[in-house]
């Protein structure tokens, strides 16, 4: 019964966690500095300038159709401009890949769209695009200096087969990962168990999984290394208390005591009492005499230890009112 009330329940760590975020970033906003600021607005504005260029051009530049092609990173003009075309693609590609990227963070907020696609699917394309957009800007700004594509793909491939066979390690935590996405063993948010240690999932990245636990620890995991799971998100858990009697208590008075409580109500006074209480009866008889009684409760996983203290509260106090005695196994154990 102790040890059940030293755990601490990972709503309470969340709201704390929650308000030092909070008070973490409003200092942050508040140093942010004004360069930042005016830097985010001229990239803004050279985007919208760039597009509005890029669809009306040729009523700015009649006469200079060079000029007008070489702002179109796809158009075949023979002669480009160099650095304007290189200016364009790096604009280009730098916008899209953003508006794409703000438009996945948007929809990770969305329930309907995560619980058919996944929140560690949607990050995964986002940072997918991040990086892709990168290599774009790469093999795209070399095509327009004149360097044969055909080079930097047969570069590329022998890049690759060199990288791949120093990292094997490596390669095998990115396939685990796409595996864990794809298939959706588990998602963020949800709560699992791998190898004993129960947590939260924070974050599923290519090639590591990160657990918090009701403690505030943070375990990181390769995903490689992740064998035989449970997800208790997917079901309801089960809260479920031990309660001592004492030894001159008779368990019919108990049984009828809670009977006549309608414990049933609790579900309507607590919200996230999803089935029950169940008043399973006695569970054990110490061998001092200690009769134990236990009771059950479904839940979500998230508030089975929240849960838990509810019951113990609400029994306590039944028990009290009623006149039943409670008995103190761990003391009289050592009696």
């Amino acid at each position: 019964m102790g040890n059940e009330h030293a755990k601490i329940d990972k709503k309470d760590i969340e709201r704390l966690r929650n308000e030092s975020k909070s008070a973490k970033k409003n200092k942050e906003v508040q140093k942010a500095s004004t360069g930042t600021i005016i830097f985010r607005i001229c990239c803004a504005v050279i985007a919208v300038a760039y597009f509005v260029l890029l669809i009306f051009g040729k009523f700015f530049f009649k006469g200079n159709e060079r000029l007008v092609e070489s702002f179109n990173p796809f158009s075949k003009v023979a002669d480009p401009i160099t650095w304007v075309r290189v200016i364009s693609i790096c604009i280009f590609t730098l916008t899209c890949s953003f508006v794409i990227r703000y438009i996945l963070g948007k929809l990770t907020k969305v329930k309907t769209v995560t619980k058919k696609i996944g929140i560690a699917l949607l990050e995964l394309l986002s940072s997918f695009i991040k990086y892709a957009a990168f290599l774009v800007i790469i093999f795209m700004v070399l095509v327009a200096l004149g360097v044969n594509a055909g080079e930097i793909l047969a570069g590329l491939g022998i890049l690759a087969l060199i990288i791949g066979l120093g990292v094997t390690s490596l390669i095998e935590d990115i396939v685990a990962g796409i595996f864990i996405i794809v298939e959706r063993l588990f998602d963020v948010n949800d709560i699992i168990v791998v190898d004993g240690f129960r947590g939260t999932v924070i974050s599923i990245g290519i090639r590591s999984t990160k657990l918090l636990d009701v403690g505030g620890d943070i375990m990181t995991m390769r995903n490689s290394s992740i064998g035989s799971l449970v997800n208790l998100t997917d079901r309801l858990s089960s809260a479920a208390i031990t309660i001592p009697i004492a030894p001159t208590e008779s368990i019919e008075h108990v049984d009828e005591v809670v009977k006549q409580a309608n414990v049933d109500q609790l579900r309507d006074k607590y919200s996230n009492i999803e089935s029950g209480p169940y008043y399973l009866g006695l569970y054990d008889i110490n061998s001092k005499g200690v009769q134990m009684v236990m009771v059950v409760a479904g839940c979500k996983e998230d508030s089975r230890y929240e849960v838990e203290r509810i019951l113990f509260k609400e029994f306590k106090l039944l028990f009290e009112n009623s006149g039943v005695k409670l008995g103190l196994p761990e003391l009289t154990e050592e009696e």
